[in-house]
């Protein structure tokens, strides 16, 4: 599973502020980062004590809520032709949307201008939301780290914790380590899928620095220096990792200009791409840049233009897929967004610095291409800007992250902005629309968002070949309850006389990737009808590039892609009771 990165606050007031948190920044040597709670190294730090001098009331944590009955599934399944509909009935009403907010931490006299919190979720969908206890009479390294179930019910706590033996790893292997952030400075880190760990930050502004950890924690590279005279604004240098490995970081050269670098190699042999411009814009502030990377190998890159959010999106060979789109009615600060399993960003924030009295979401298609041009809010848009939470106390920094069923879970800092203040960490869940995740026999995963309502709902999809097939089904009610079920089932396929098990041989796509045109050999044995369809990941057709019959030996079919959306493709060829399944990609012109 990807790792979402949280993000630190800061802006316009905090800059007024530098010399306060760059004392901060010299306190604290060590990046912190989680794991889930199996670890016993967990429980060596899980004691609470005040430092002495510290005139601000302890924090108030709620107990955990008692267990609640999570939703429970009949499933059967029905063929019509080429299609499947898994048919799902559950026992209470499922639901799709916000839910009632739940408190995490709070303090009723908070000697800060603000909260530094965090949210991560793990392989396990688990979600961890953490909060630091660094205040004016009490500069602690430490935090409080909360380990929610997934409907945001606390089912750990970790308190005054700096880590086990103040490790800044914590090692969980085999499953994946997860990254928080430095609460207090403004560290940025990622996880790839080897359990290495990333972390990039800069020297006071001017420089980039990046650090590279192996999964026990063990210093592969150890602060290099990157950029020189990035002049990132409030040290904000972000990274995400590419499936293919190549790393990537943003940052806002002196307010005015996006730039981006990359290493191709895992920045093991500390060759760095030339700094690249993405956006310049001399007339207004364009900061707080966020990176995130698809399973793909796109780029998706938001950050705040003055008021208004800003998006870009980057093919791998970093051609613009979309230029600078400017979205929302305005009011953004510090925008923060998680990638899903779908590829879609899911993005929140507050609209100030010192806060408001809403915190706002949307969510965008990142599947989209716009040739290289900007696309508006009703061309990219899955969910348009909404307050998902309000609060006539303030509310300010909301963070995201997504689990495997595409819920979206945040947090957000409620309370007035200032010292000697009560403040509050919240949490509030978005539940996704029920789902279905399909594991193919050819280990392809297709996504299939269910239709329905209440306690009876749907999903169709074509499976790309014959064999056996595994659903997963997930959904929740209305207080973000998230119920699972398994179901597995034989497609035997339909239609289709059997002419023993290897029809077609040799066959392959050329070129792969490719733009436009695409040629698909391969050879028959004898003579029969031969039948190609082309699917999306979801299992949708897309098209049938031939059904007929063909002649022994070495046969070719043309597939003109110029009108389709980039993307990975499932490509299946049968001829008689046998199918063959590549997955062919399509890139941008």
């Amino acid at each position: 599973m990807s790792v979402m990165v949280i993000k630190q606050k800061g802006g316009a007031e905090l800059s007024a502020k530098q010399t306060s948190i760059y004392l901060i920044v010299t306190f604290i040597l060590t990046v912190p980062l989680f794991a889930h709670s199996s670890d016993p190294a967990l429980y060596e730090h899980a004691s609470f004590a005040n430092v002495s001098g510290n005139t601000a009331e302890s924090p108030v944590y709620p107990p955990a809520s008692p267990d609640q009955k999570t939703p429970t599934f009949s499933v059967s399944h029905t063929e019509n032709g080429a299609e499947v509909t898994i048919n799902v009935t559950s026992d209470e009403d499922l639901f799709q949307g916000w839910v009632a907010g739940k408190d995490i931490w709070s303090n009723s006299n908070w000697d800060y201008w603000w909260l530094n919190t965090r949210i991560a979720s793990d392989a396990d969908n688990n979600i961890y939301a953490a909060v630091k206890l660094y205040e004016y009479s009490n500069p602690s390294n430490n935090f409080d780290m909360f380990v929610l179930e997934n409907n945001g019910d606390t089912s750990e706590e970790f308190l005054d914790w700096n880590g086990p033996g103040s490790n800044p790893l914590i090692v969980n292997n085999p499953d994946p380590n997860i990254y928080l952030g430095q609460p207090t400075i403004d560290r940025e880190g990622a996880v790839d899928a080897d359990n290495n760990t990333y972390l990039t930050y800069t020297n006071g502004g001017s420089n980039i620095i990046f650090t590279k950890l192996d999964p026990d924690g063990t210093l592969l590279i150890n602060g290099l220096n990157i950029v020189v005279g990035a002049n990132a604004w409030t040290n904000e240098a972000r990274v995400d990792i590419a499936p293919d490995g190549r790393i990537y970081v943003v940052w806002s050269k002196d307010l005015h200009d996006i730039q981006y670098t990359y290493s191709d190699d895992g920045g093991d042999s500390g060759t760095w791409s030339t700094p690249t411009s993405i956006c310049y814009n001399a007339a207004e502030q364009i900061c707080k840049p966020q990176v995130s990377c698809d399973t793909n190998g796109n780029v998706h890159v938001i950050w705040q233009n003055a008021s208004r959010l800003a998006y870009m999106k980057l093919l791998p060979d970093g051609t613009v897929s979309i230029d600078e789109s400017l979205l929302t009615s305005g009011g953004v600060w510090a925008p923060t967004m998680s990638i899903d399993d779908q590829n879609n960003l899911n993005i929140v924030w507050g609209t100030g610095s010192s806060g408001s009295n809403s915190v706002y979401y949307t969510k965008i298609n990142g599947n989209l291409d716009g040739g290289g041009a900007s696309m508006s809010d009703d061309d990219l848009t899955i969910i348009q800007e909404a307050a998902f939470a309000t609060d006539t106390q303030g509310v300010r920094y909301a963070k995201c992250t997504t689990d495997d069923y595409l819920n979206v879970h945040a947090v957000y800092e409620q309370g007035e902005y200032g010292r000697h203040h009560p403040k509050a960490m919240k949490y509030i869940k978005m539940n996704g629309v029920p789902l279905l995740r399909i594991v193919c026999p050819d280990e392809s995963v297709l996504l299939v968002e269910m239709t329905g309502s209440g306690t009876d709902w749907e999903g169709t999809f074509t499976p790309p070949v014959n064999g056996s097939y595994s659903a997963d089904i997930s959904g929740s009610d209305a207080e973000g309850n998230t119920g699972t079920a398994t179901y597995e089932f034989e497609y035997p396929g339909t239609g289709i006389e059997s002419q023993g098990n290897l029809p077609v041989s040799g066959f392959s796509c050329s070129p792969n990737p490719f733009r436009g045109l695409a040629n698909f050999s391969y050879t028959l044995p004898a003579t029969g009808n031969v039948k190609i369809d082309i699917y999306d990941m979801r299992g949708r057709l897309i098209e049938t590039l031939t059904n007929e019959e063909q002649q022994a030996g070495l046969n070719s079919v043309n597939w003109n892609a110029s009108g389709t959306t980039p993307g990975i493709y499932l490509c299946r060829i049968s001829s008689g009771a046998a199918t063959e399944t590549l997955r062919c990609v399509i890139v941008a012109d």
